[in-house]
């Protein structure tokens, strides 16, 4: 729903303590400003009650994730775009880097390349080819699923199946003209001599992959945080122990020792290494450098601070408001900041009983 020309909504959930809560989750657009704060957008960007991902879901990346999250601890920050080579001028490689207030982040940014397979086992790398513009996708970073090696066996890299570089076999059919990432971390590089994991088991050695956007709920090592939520563990018990009777009894002993980790709530958390943040006040700077043609930029977060009001029967509550996300849309020039404000509710089965649901924001 809309007001005050505010995406808001109210979501039930839950806090780490167990605490039911109910969440109101709002979004504000705003334009990037060179030089200057941003400033209020015409309109903002819809809220997004799940993943949009660039292409098919199942063969692309994350440009938008949910926004549809009732607690974060942390909030996100994320850079949807490209890097620029410097004056337009085409470069084999450079690095982009996105800066809030003190905290730096460097990608090396590298053109296309492959790996050739040399006499006697040797590997090289290509000398990349020169590019004008390239996208911060994690498509383009160190990963993808490895069917050269064996492919009746293919391998995927956990922490990013999308990508591109990972391979297990060291054969010249495994090896020669593999594609090789574009963008990666200065200082822990792709070396020949590295290139081939020699067994799926030694992943974990490989480099992480690099980028400034959105990184899957399916990636380790966010993949290992899911578990149950911390109010419905005594759920989860009393389940399990109805099943147990179901289970073949030569299964049975596995299944009680198989217990449900708890949420690790790092798991809501979707922004790159490194840009996982303490929570923002919403007034810091940003800088890019090669992320624009004007290769370096800076503004403001806009400095406003949302009042949330929410009476669901009760009395008016006004929660302390936390920033979530901050997603920068560089080609778009503009920046959308989610706030969220939670107030305790008795929980689920009190929901039919809730007489009114009023919100404000100031």
């Amino acid at each position: 729903m809309t007001d005050n020309n505010v995406q808001k909504i109210v979501l039930p959930g839950q806090a780490p303590d167990g605490q039911y809560i109910l969440s109101v989750i709002l979004k504000r657009s705003y334009n990037i400003i060179a030089e200057g704060r941003c400033v209020r957008a015409e309109s903002d960007q819809k809220l997004f009650p799940g993943d949009i991902h660039f292409e098919d879901p199942m063969n692309s990346t994350v440009r938008f994730e949910a926004d549809f999250v009732p607690y974060k601890i942390a909030t996100d920050v994320v850079l949807n775009g490209k890097a620029y080579a410097p004056h337009g001028e085409p470069i084999h490689s450079l690095v982009a880097s996105l800066l809030v207030d003190r905290l730096r982040k460097d990608i090396l940014i590298i053109g296309d390349r492959v790996c050739r397979y040399k006499r006697l086992g040797g590997i090289e790398f290509t000398d990349p080819q020169a590019f004008v513009t390239m996208e911060l996708r994690y498509e383009n970073s160190y990963g993808g699923v490895d069917i050269r090696s064996d492919p009746n066996l293919p391998s995927m890299y956990p922490r990013n199946h999308l990508g591109k570089g990972f391979i297990i076999g060291k054969s010249k059919s495994a090896i020669d003209n593999l594609p090789l990432p574009n963008i990666e971390d200065p200082d822990n590089m792709l070396s020949p001599d590295m290139i081939s994991t020699g067994h799926f088991m030694y992943w974990e050695k490989q480099p992480a992959p690099q980028g400034f956007g959105w990184f899957s709920k399916c990636w380790q090592p966010r993949a290992s945080f899911a578990g149950v939520m911390p109010a419905d563990r005594q759920t989860e018990k009393e389940m399990r122990e109805a099943y147990t009777n179901v289970v073949p009894p030569e299964q049975r002993k596995l299944y009680e020792q198989t217990q449900l980790p708890d949420m690790d709530f790092r798991f809501f958390n979707g922004a790159s290494h490194g840009l996982v943040l303490p929570f923002l006040s919403g007034n810091e700077k940003i800088q890019t450098i090669n992320l624009s043609p004007e290769r370096e930029i800076y503004f403001w977060l806009p400095g406003e601070h949302p009042r949330i009001g929410l009476d669901v029967g009760t009395g008016l509550s006004e929660p302390e408001v936390v920033l979530q996300t901050v997603m920068i849309r560089m080609e778009d020039r503009q920046v959308d900041l989610v706030w969220r404000g939670a107030v305790p509710y008795p929980g689920p089965d009190w929901l039919p009983e809730m007489k009114k649901m009023d919100v404000s924001v100031d």
